[in-house]
């Protein structure tokens, strides 16, 4: 099948299905972009960052700018900073535009190569090797890695796209709309955070009588349970990182799994925890003497081959489309004191250890030298030996039982132990926050988070290293009531880049004490300047409130 978008262009098929399982047409979607785009080509900026936490809008804008000749750059969040370096390069936040009258007239739409070629967007890696990279794709190019999925995936021509993923990132722009808008299928408006939420949709939605795909992430689908049933749903999409081994079963649909990055699109996919993995349709890919995998197709930034930093073993070597096994990072080989070290054999011999479920192996850097550190996610009963002992002695126990499977110099120096690896908001393991861990800590540790139009959920671990603990009791430590408003205060204007500072509270209650090694659930919600918060631990309260903030539209 072809994909195209202008193949409906006035088509009264759904779009869009919002949450009140009403429908936006495909017709009445392109009439909106219309609109939109003649108020947005009167703006002056060329360049515009897009931020829209729904779906619909999102598509709209972004099309909009797009026929306006605007560049658009998809950021991996809005946080303050972010938001105060683009202004710095002219850059701003596109809005929907008030318009003074509808557009009725017929689309009339050129989307030809022309248009698809010039229209110029601009992603950012995750940041989870290094600073993050911005990198340009043009629309020509996500149409044919879309071609590429429907070559590739054999879905039927209705089907609804259900996503627990970002439309922000490529992988949920792709998934969730712009391979519905080429193909005439559909997709369900808001972004789902749990899985049961995703069981309760699909029941919603069968009075549409189609069947539906989800786009999700190893985030979400390790929290799976198999009480909760996928219900008329063809498959389970899975990107942003290694699904773990063993999470397949839990669900009662298949999982594909897509590897890919930024720079290259998707590359390849497969659906068994150990099974090869099998390049796009669109995809070339080849070796060269360290076997590093490159890639070339025609979705890519680049038309030329693009070394990845993959190590991968080819089934049929020469062959242009030979299905191959993943090796590890070519860039996770370090030299330690002159010492060649591979940081993912390191991790393989440290998750040997009973006591270790996962762990990330780094590199930090000590008064002019360099030396190893270790994130880990202990056993349940290595971390109740760990809270009810010295930190001081469990290290060492662990480090003498490292001494039998890995040299000196390649066993870390210092540790930190979570409940999980800390993962970004695409949820990808946040290597370079990982970091930030061994210097001293002021915040609680991000688990997860997730933002939604006026909320947002944050799961926070207190690590016994934060600074707030110290002296505060020496013998019985807990977390003071006036460091949880300084970390929520830093969290609402993390999530709302407009809130500018806290000038006042509301109802505040602490209802019980935070200790060392606790993981909360932050919930924020927002209503104008006022930002509502709890903070729970195994559904008990221990503190609510409202932080009342001054905005930019404040009268002085």
């Amino acid at each position: 099948m072809l994909c195209h978008f202008q193949n409906h262009l006035h088509s009264l098929k759904p779009l869009c299905i919002r949450p009140d399982l009403s429908q936006i047409r495909f017709q009445d979607f392109w009439q909106d972009v219309m609109q939109q785009r003649h108020a947005i080509e009167a703006l002056s900026q060329e360049s515009w960052a897009l931020w829209e936490p729904d779906s619909y809008q999102f598509l709209v804008l972004l099309f909009a700018a797009l026929l306006a000749k605007k560049q658009v750059l998809l950021p991996p969040n809005r946080v303050s900073d972010l938001e105060k370096e683009l202004a710095g390069q002219n850059v701003y936040f596109l809005q929907r535009q008030t318009v003074s009258h509808s557009y009725n007239q017929p689309i009339e739409l050129d989307l030809d190569d022309a248009f698809l070629t010039q229209a110029q967007l601009y992603f950012y890696t995750s940041g989870s090797t290094g600073q993050p990279k911005k990198i340009p794709r043009s629309l020509r190019q996500l149409l044919n890695e879309v071609q590429g999925l429907d070559a590739s995936f054999q879905l039927p021509g209705q089907a609804i796209a259900i996503a627990t993923v970002s439309h922000q990132h490529i992988y949920g722009l792709l998934f969730k709309l712009l391979w519905p808008l080429a193909s005439g299928r559909c997709f369900f408006q808001v972004q789902l955070a749990f899985p049961e939420d995703v069981a309760d949709i699909q029941k919603k939605l069968t009075v549409f009588k189609m069947d539906n795909y989800v786009i999700s992430s190893p985030a979400l689908l390790k929290r799976w349970t198999q009480d909760v049933l996928l219900q008329n749903c063809l498959t389970v999409y899975s990107s942003g990182g290694k699904l773990e081994s063993g999470i397949r079963p839990y669900l009662n649909r298949t999982i594909t799994e897509v590897f890919g990055s930024s720079e290259t699109g998707g590359i390849a996919h497969r659906q068994q925890d150990d099974a090869l993995w099998i390049p796009f349709a669109n995809v070339d890919i080849q070796t060269n003497a360290q076997q590093e995998l490159q890639v070339r197709t025609n979705h890519a930034f680049s038309e030329d081959w693009i070394f990845t930093g993959d190590k991968v073993e080819l089934v049929e070597a020469g062959n242009l489309k030979s299905p191959f096994r993943l090796l590890g990072r070519l860039d996770r080989i370090v030299k330690l004191e002159e010492k060649r070290l591979s940081l993912d054999a390191i991790e393989q011999k440290i998750v040997e250890l009973d006591d270790i479920v996962q762990c990330h192996v780094l590199i930090l850097e000590r008064e002019h030298r360099q030396i190893l550190a270790c994130v880990a996610v202990l056993s349940e009963q290595a971390r109740q030996q760990l809270q009810n002992g010295s930190k001081v002695q469990y290290v060492a126990t662990l480090k003498a039982q490292l001494k039998a499977k890995l040299e000196s110099i390649a066993i870390p120096r210092q540790w930190r132990f979570l409940t999980q690896l800390p993962q970004n908001s695409q949820s990808k393991l946040n290597k370079q926050y990982m970091k930030s861990l061994f210097q001293p800590m002021l915040l609680p540790i991000v688990l997860e988070q997730q933002h939604v139009a006026d909320s947002a959920s944050y799961r926070l671990e207190f690590s016994p290293e934060l600074e707030c603990f110290k002296g505060h009791f020496p013998d019985y430590p807990i977390f003071p009531g006036v460091g949880q408003i300084g970390f929520i205060q830093h969290f609402a204007r993390q999530t709302w880049a407009d809130l500018e500072w806290c000038n006042g509270f509301e109802q505040l209650k602490f209802q019980d004490l935070i200790k060392p090694f606790m993981v909360l659930q932050l919930q924020l919600t927002r209503k104008l300047h006022k930002v509502s918060f709890e903070l729970t631990h195994a559904d008990q309260t221990l503190a609510s409130g409202r932080l009342l903030f001054k905005t930019p539209s404040d009268q002085i």
